[in-house]
């Protein structure tokens, strides 16, 4: 499951493919949201399949950690669709692999 938009980083960087990574809850203070970004999502094949064989890669990852309010049934379904609500990812669409 991911999110699939083109942004550009100030970088000059363009990632399109956008998948949670984890989700972790503070108890009482905040969730946390952990995203990577990879410039497409062959990208991301070829990190699966690396990591898999052991294998080096070179792929450029984004990783960005979103603080939301606490919400203790945040899990990663429900925080794709929080993304979504956000102006960074709206608009996006859904890539169910």
């Amino acid at each position: 499951m991911a999110i699939i938009k083109n942004i550009t980083l100030e970088n000059g960087v363009t990632i399109s493919y956008h998948r949670v990574v984890s989700v972790h809850n503070v108890t009482n203070v905040s969730s946390i949201i952990e995203v990577a970004s990879y410039t497409d999502k062959s990208k991301r094949e070829e990190e699966k399949q690396a990591i898999i064989s052991g294998n080096p890669m070179n792929i450029f990852i984004d990783s960005k950690y979103l603080s939301v309010p606490y919400d203790p049934t945040l899990n990663v379904n429900s925080a794709y669709e929080y993304l979504k609500t956000t102006e960074t990812y709206s608009n996006g669409t859904d890539d169910l692999d």
